[in-house]
Parts: C-alpha cells; structure tokens; sequence
C-alpha cells in the first residue's frame, strides 16, 4: 500500500500599511518638527473596504483629538508593539494637511519567542538593518 501524501498550503497573510502624512506648518518646523511626521496602522488581509474604513476612523480620531500620535524618532525602525505612552502628541496648529498612503508590505513580520528574540515563523531571526 502506497502512503497518502498531503502537502499543506501554508497560510500567508498580506500585511498593508497605511502611512498618514502629517505635512508640518513654517512654525511648526521653526519650532524642531520636521516637515514631514508620520503614523502608522498596518492591517492583516485588509480589502479595500476595510482600509477605507480605517482610514476614515484613523482621520476622525486625529480630527477628534485635535492631533496626531506619532513615534518619537520618526528615523526609526517601526515597533508594532509602542504603545500610545510611547509617542509623542503634535497638535494640529503645528499640522498643515494630512494624507495617507497604502503601501504592501513585503515579507512577513515577525514575533518574540519565549526569550524574547524576535523570530520568523521559519524560526530564523530576520535580518536587522
């Protein structure tokens, strides 16, 4: 009897990023800013009607907060994991306009194992820039 072979598809999920754009005002800038700060959402197999809802409720809560949370260093690499105590709060007097970009992101993030070392799901670590 021939053994039954199974080959399973492994499950790749599509991560998207929406990047919202915070153009900073002359005085903003006079006063440290950078011309340009950003935050972050990234969505999990996102269709299009869900990133629009996002970015629709990502907008009203900048409009309703009079701000934008953004993460301190803006040159840093992006931490999934920062919380709001992490970032800093620019008021929208320092903010000109914002726009959003939807971006794929390639390769597939990755988690902490039991040490704390951030691992694929391959179990290699990914490679740190």
């Amino acid at each position: 009897m021939e053994p039954e072979i199974q080959i399973k598809e492994k499950s790749v999920s599509k991560h998207t990023v929406i990047r919202f754009n915070g153009h900073i005002t002359w005085e903003g800038r006079s006063n440290g800013l950078p011309e340009l700060i950003y935050a972050f959402l990234i969505l999990e197999n996102a269709d299009q009607a869900f990133i629009s809802k996002m970015i629709e409720d990502q907008s009203r809560a900048f409009i309703n907060s009079q701000a934008m949370y953004v993460q301190r260093d803006q040159g840093a690499i992006i931490d999934l994991r920062m919380t709001p105590q992490d970032r800093m709060l620019v008021p929208f007097h320092n903010i000109a306009h914002i726009d959003a970009d939807v971006l794929p992101m390639t390769g597939e993030l990755s988690a902490p194992d039991e040490a704390g070392v951030e691992r694929l799901s391959s179990g290699k670590e990914p490679l740190k820039q």
